[in-house]
């Protein structure tokens, strides 16, 4: 049970790590280089796809990794159960900083008009790209400790 629960949370982890390391590394500077009106349609369109997929994804990620971490406790896997465990704080806080950090912010920019963003809007994207520069480096560690994890007897 410990080896499906290590590969369940290994994949669903990884691809959260993995859409979000993209999101982090391509597609930011990308539309950072776009002019403003762009940016906000851009922004505004990714952000009604964008959590559809997410939002099972670390949800899953979450509770696959916590299982992992009970099961290979009750079973005697002490390493893989502590490591799953700290895998799983680190999922956990990718969700939280998502809700609390991002979300809110992603809201307010879904009322933006594309045209006319506020005069902030460079540093509420700042902002965002703060949190998430969190999430990701979150969600990237619990993808590293679950491929530990994997390598532990159990």
């Amino acid at each position: 049970m410990v080896s499906a629960l290590v590969v369940i949370s290994l994949v669903l982890t990884g691809l959260v790590a993995g859409t979000m390391a993209v999101g982090l590394v391509a597609v930011r500077p990308a539309m950072h280089s776009l002019p403003p009106t762009s940016y906000v349609l851009v922004k505004q369109a990714f952000d009604v796809s964008y959590p559809k997929l997410m939002k099972p994804l670390q949800i899953s990620s979450l509770l696959s990794t916590v299982a992992l971490a009970v099961v290979a406790a009750v079973d005697g896997a002490s390493t893989c159960a502590i490591i799953a465990a700290v895998a799983a704080v680190a999922v956990l806080t990718n969700i939280l900083v998502t809700v609390r950090g991002d979300l809110p912010i992603n809201n307010a920019m879904a009322t933006w008009r594309p045209e006319a963003p506020p005069a902030d809007w460079e540093s509420q994207r700042a902002r965002w790209d703060f949190f998430n520069s969190i999430r990701t480096t979150a969600a990237v560690g619990a993808l590293v400790l679950l491929a530990l994890a994997a390598t532990t007897t159990y």
